[in-house]
């Protein structure tokens, strides 16, 4: 009885999965269009000479920006988020920030070269995804940002 109900959900597994759009690359234009379909605040900046997002998660921010680019498709995706205002005192240590690295899932920290903590995600494209997953991106990246706030203190 358990075949016949495996052999069903491999027949049904290609129904199932259509209609969902599979990204390689996207362009920045996109990438906005999802952000808004989805509700995300945000605004489009340029540094060095590159655009990127800003967005906003409540009283936090991050960066979003486009890499592996070719003309205007990228092939990946980046987001930041620097955690400035400490005091040499209470500002996370190397240590602390390991202790992320190892227990956590989906994202990195480490401090920049000014010692403020920084933690980030990325999402390769190149073997195809779809929106869901990058809005999945977006949003473990959103929890996981709230996280690292009681993480380092912030």
């Amino acid at each position: 009885m358990r075949w016949l109900l495996a052999l069903g959900l491999l027949l049904l597994a290609p129904v199932l999965g259509q209609g969902q759009e599979v990204r390689t690359a996207v362009t920045l234009e996109e990438v906005e269009a999802l952000l808004q379909a989805w509700g995300f605040r945000h605004e489009r900046m340029e540094g060095d000479g590159k655009p990127y997002l800003l967005l906003y998660f409540g009283d936090l921010k991050a960066t979003l920006k486009l890499l592996l680019c070719e003309d205007t498709r990228c092939r990946a995706l980046l987001l930041r988020a620097v955690f400035t205002g400490f005091t040499p005192e209470d500002r996370p240590d190397h240590a602390r920030l390991n202790g992320w690295n190892r227990e956590k899932l989906f994202s990195r920290a480490y401090l920049d070269e000014d010692g403020d903590p920084v933690l980030e995600a990325d999402l390769d494209l190149e073997g195809g995804v779809t929106n869901e997953a990058i809005r999945a991106f977006l949003e473990n990246f959103r929890d996981s940002m709230r996280e690292f706030t009681g993480w380092i203190g912030f």
